[in-house]
């Protein structure tokens, strides 16, 4: 079939049953000749109407298992691209939901056809989404951000949607190219001790919710929205854990996400404190203990909360582009320091150990060796006199 391969589900586990289809199979091809037997054992009926982006993400809503919020991604990656593709103006009105920018931006991508998602548009955006980066830094940010987006939108178009919302082939973004992956070891730029303690100083009594979530993201390594739904019942103080766990308000990443995440003593009766003066369920509250969602993106019932300790962090010199997930990261490379690996891929509730080992470096000891002790005291010359003889060389 002019070397394309096609596979057909035949509806049966029993051996006998599944020869006798097959071999049906087989015969109308011989004799009805190819596009009459795909008519036959696999219609398209139901793409006849999926015609553009929009159409598609209803579709596979419609039949996907992933929670709201991944969805969320998926749909926002896939029209990120689409977007591009076709060059749909944008501006900071479309993050409005009120002024209705956001909906407006959405229209135009969804009315785009399904066909402008072939390989060739695909390859020249992921090219030119990484040729407008102006630093090397930024260049490599790109790559791995290009990455994560292609990774995601094709996540819509994947066998767990496809096997109930037929497409014909080939899907999109079946061919796809990725850029190489991109070290995500961690530095740390942070001094955990000095941030804590600002901290205390500054936003234990003038602003206490803020105060929690600084404290439980460096202490305990929980997730943004992790911390957002944590209740008072789910840390064990008696025990020194916190149980994250699927509760009435939460879910989570993963399944690996749950598990027990032990804290220090002495961050158990910090907490013991805060829970004295506690005046609902949830650990995180606003100042007037309700939550602030927001209605567009992903919800995040203390948002009001973490935008506030966002711009504390980076006034204190976390640069990073997720400040808050920076204190998790922190924290894997401290526990990573005294403990090894395997306990930081513990706290940090990875789905498995390579998750860990491409982040930390299981260093507990400096690997330096003094070579400048070998140098005799008089073999060394002093900075000064060089910079004295440089000087004078100058002259």
């Amino acid at each position: 079939m002019r070397n394309q391969r096609m596979s057909f589900s035949l509806g049966t586990g029993n051996a006998d049953s599944a020869a006798r289809k097959a071999a049906n199979v087989y015969n109308d091809f011989l004799t009805l000749g190819v596009e009459a037997a795909l008519a036959k054992h696999r219609p398209q009926k139901a793409t006849e109407s999926i015609t553009t982006v929009g159409q598609w993400i209803d579709a596979a809503r419609s039949v996907s298992t992933v929670n709201t919020a991944t969805f969320a991604l998926y749909a926002a990656a896939l029209r990120k691209i689409a977007g591009d593709i076709i060059r749909v103006k944008r501006n900071r009105k479309r993050f409005g939901p009120k002024g209705g920018g956001a909906k407006a931006y959405r229209q135009a991508i969804d009315a785009a056809p399904l066909t402008l998602l072939s390989p060739e548009p695909i390859q020249k955006w992921r090219l030119g989404y990484v040729k407008r980066a102006k630093t090397p830094a930024e260049q490599r940010s790109r790559m791995t951000s290009c990455n994560s987006t292609l990774r995601q939108a094709r996540s819509l178009f994947g066998k767990k949607i496809t096997r109930f919302v037929p497409l014909a082939e080939p899907p999109p973004f079946q061919h796809v190219e990725f850029f190489p992956r991109q070290s995500a070891k961690y530095f740390s730029r942070i001094d955990a001790k000095a941030l804590l303690t600002q901290a205390r100083d500054e936003l234990a009594e003038n602003d206490p919710p803020a105060f929690l979530v600084v404290l439980i993201a460096l202490a305990a390594g929980l997730r943004k929205g992790e911390i957002d739904t944590l209740c008072w019942h789910q840390i064990d103080f008696e025990r020194g854990v916190i149980r994250v766990e699927h509760t009435d308000t939460a879910t989570l990443k993963s399944a690996d996400s749950r598990g027990e995440v032990p804290i220090d003593a002495s961050v158990v009766e910090l907490l013991r404190g805060f829970r004295a003066r506690a005046t609902g369920a949830f650990v995180i509250e606003g100042r007037d203990g309700v939550a602030g969602p927001r209605i567009w993106g992903r919800n995040y019932r203390a948002q009001n909360v973490f935008d506030r300790v966002t711009a504390w962090l980076r006034e204190h010199g976390v640069t990073a582009k997720k400040p808050l997930h920076e204190l998790r990261k922190e924290l894997g490379a401290l526990i990573t320091a005294e403990h090894g690996i395997y306990a930081a891929s513990r706290v940090l509730r990875h789905a498995d150990l390579s998750t860990t080992t491409a982040h930390y470096t299981d260093l507990k000891t400096r690997p330096t060796i003094p070579v400048g002790e070998w140098l005799e005291p008089q073999n060394v010359v002093p900075m000064n006199r060089q910079r004295k003889a440089c000087a004078l060389d100058h002259a």
